[in-house]
């Protein structure tokens, strides 16, 4: 399986204990954190080391591929991944990026990366994916990636500890 992903602006690579403190700094902006699901309010560096782990792990298994993502320079952005619980399912489509570079096209530009990359090996070649509905700019970034719009349901928020209104979506090609 192929590790790192170029773009023209970007580079995806493998989460690595190197990432500790950065994720962990990441993962605690509550902007961030209350956008997911599954990150709570409160990180700690167990919690990071622990993903990290699972990340490698899910990498091997081909059930949870996560990147890093980089600017040229180096400079962490963000975090893409795609998800599933066997390789008979389909992948969920996840990001955050840090607000730092929210509106710069980077969450877009990853999520096609790993999508492309995706398509060489993935099959069924169909993905889901979804956002809080409190947060458009993340329906922008799936639509513009082909998503689109299947129902709407509550899902538990860990960071917001209640259920939020949330769209899924899906992209078959």
């Amino acid at each position: 399986m192929q590790k790192i992903l170029k773009t023209k602006r970007l580079t995806l690579r493998p989460l690595a204990a190197v990432d500790t403190a950065w994720l962990l700094g990441f993962w605690s902006i509550a902007d961030v954190s209350r956008m997911t699901a599954s990150i709570p309010a409160r990180v700690d560096e167990d919690f990071v080391r622990g993903r990290i782990q699972a990340a490698a792990e899910g990498d091997e298994a081909q059930t949870s591929i996560v990147r890093m993502i980089e600017l040229e320079d180096g400079t962490r952005t963000g975090v893409v991944s795609l998800d599933r619980t066997t390789t008979q399912e389909p992948f969920n489509l996840g990001y955050a990026i840090h607000p730092d570079f929210w509106g710069q096209g980077i969450a877009t530009e990853a999520g096609q990366a790993i999508l492309d990359w995706a398509d060489g090996f993935v099959t069924p070649k169909y993905y889901v994916s979804g956002h809080f509905t409190d947060n458009p700019a993340s329906g922008n970034v799936l639509k513009k990636l082909g998503f689109m719009p299947c129902w709407r349901a509550p899902v538990y928020s860990t960071a917001r500890d209640e259920k939020a209104d949330h769209l899924y979506m899906s992209r078959l090609i």
